[in-house]
């Protein structure tokens, strides 16, 4: 752009010569528009993003305007990604709903999970879901709705997991977080010690440390909690102060492990809680949890820049151990923003990786359900105009796929949103659902998948106690 303007200023001089000094330079200034034309011409036939001496070029199609619209056709990759063979669904889906699709080798997998919700309405079992995502459900977006819908049938107070540290920390309206005095390290940035864990972070105590929670009033089952959690692994023995409703003070011994631990405090109608730990070479944090001792929690996993791939650092022992502390009913797998680019059509490669978490997560939670989710609704520019991703549609396809060949649950967010062209649609509403970037939601936008998604449990909830009722009337 810089260089254009340079042009255009160069060709006003000429003519401006031409006019006030009576010379002639009309034929520099048509040569230079002819260099000009020459130059975007070329960049015209360049059907994708290329790199040039360390600058970007994008492709510009000067005469999109006079010229017809080519339709791509589909790959034999994507072709075959999007004939999923024949599932027996004996349940047919309420229309505007976009329901779980089975493709596991089980009948009914859910149906341990909503034994156990059944229990939940009676305020006598927990149930736990654990969200792994990227920075869609940044700041608890989309999950802060879930977790509260279900909250509201299933019982439960408390957001769950809440991880030392975060940078969208400020944003976050199911719980207010504040900390200092930390050194991080996660999955994506891999500084600092890798011993990470469930949420793919580990967090070391500094000079001053300190974290603090607090209860909030934006959701019904946010504004109190009776129990809090912390998990941590250390070599020696290291101490804490913690103090609660900023009145119940207590010192607390983190005592050596061999792994990730859990130290629980239960306090009834907990508001507030503050931590500080002594600086002690070879002790972690990993987090915190603020629930109760019954009825459903999801604790969201989320990690900006994250395509998935990223889980692989975290150590299988070090998931298994979490599960063992916090009993996990449900994984949810929600990546893909990361993975897609204008250009991508093909994604062998990471589904390669993909598959290798796969095999990761079914070894750390063998007895554990999982749910994958479709990448979102992506736009880009087009013509000057926002228009669904190609490459959204290719993912999209290729993840069901995948679903079907590992037996997964799946859930199709990109149609949950409204399908082609459905971020536009959010981005442009009034008020907006989306940001401006036509990749990510705001909260308002979030509320509407949330509670989709939410939808679809209890549909399934619902068959489930049909499918009770029957046997037991038969």
């Amino acid at each position: 752009m810089d260089n254009f303007c340079t042009f255009v200023v160069r060709i006003k001089h000429y003519i401006w010569i031409a006019i006030v000094e009576g010379k002639n330079y009309i034929f520099h200034s048509f040569l230079i528009v002819f260099i000009i034309a020459l130059i975007f011409g070329s960049l015209s036939v360049v059907d994708t993003e290329q790199k040039l001496l360390g600058y970007s070029l994008k492709p510009i199609h000067m005469f999109s305007d006079v010229l017809p619209d080519v339709v791509e056709p589909i790959d034999s990759t994507l072709a075959q990604a999007v004939i999923i063979p024949a599932v027996e669904k004996p349940d047919t889906c309420p229309e505007g709903m976009v329901c779980i699709q089975n493709f596991t080798s089980e009948t009914h997998p859910l149906d341990p999970l909503f034994g156990k919700l059944q229990h939940s309405r009676r305020g006598s079992e927990k149930v736990r879901i654990a969200w792994f995502g990227d920075s869609f459900t940044d700041a608890d977006l989309v999950v802060c709705d879930l977790r509260d819908s279900l909250q509201s049938v299933f019982g439960g107070n408390g957001v769950g997991f809440v991880p030392i540290t975060h940078e969208a920390a400020g944003y976050r309206r199911s719980v207010m977080h504040s900390f200092g005095g930390w050194i991080s390290s996660s999955v994506v940035s891999r500084k600092g010690n890798a011993n990470f864990g469930i949420n793919g972070f580990n967090y070391r105590p500094d000079s001053a440390n300190y974290v603090r929670f607090a209860a909030t009033r934006k959701f019904k089952h946010t504004r109190k909690f009776d129990i809090f959690r912390l998990f941590y692994a250390s070599s020696v023995q290291t101490q804490a102060r913690i103090a609660l409703n900023d009145t119940i003070h207590q010192q607390l011994t983190l005592s050596p492990t061999n792994g990730p631990e859990m130290l629980a405090i239960s306090q009834r109608g907990s508001r507030r809680v503050k931590l500080n730990f002594s600086e002690q070479p070879g002790t972690v944090i990993y987090g915190a949890s603020l629930e109760d001792s019954t009825g459903i929690y999801v604790d969201n996993f989320s990690i900006k820049g994250n395509s998935g791939l990223s889980l692989l650092s975290i150590p299988t022992r070090n998931l298994r151990m979490f599960d063992s502390l916090l009993n996990y009913d449900l994984i949810v797998l929600q990546f893909g923003l990361n993975a897609i680019t204008p250009e991508s059509r093909k994604y062998s490669s990471y589904m390669q990786g993909m598959e290798r978490v796969i095999k990761k997560f079914k070894t750390a939670f063998p007895n554990t359900p999982i749910l994958m989710l479709s990448v979102s609704d992506r736009s880009e520019r087009l013509n000057g105009e926002f228009v669904t991703m190609k490459a959204v549609k290719s993912l999209v396809a290729v993840q069901e796929r995948f679903a079907y060949d590992h037996k997964l649950l799946f859930w199709n967010l990109y149609e949950a949103m409204g399908g082609e062209n459905s971020m536009k649609h959010f981005v442009e509403s009034n008020p907006s659902l989306a940001s401006k970037d036509y990749t990510h939601l705001n909260f308002d936008g979030g509320r509407i998948i949330g509670h989709k998604l939410a939808r679809s449990f209890l549909f399934e909830d619902q068959k489930f106690t049909e499918r009770r009722k029957n046997l037991v009337a038969n």
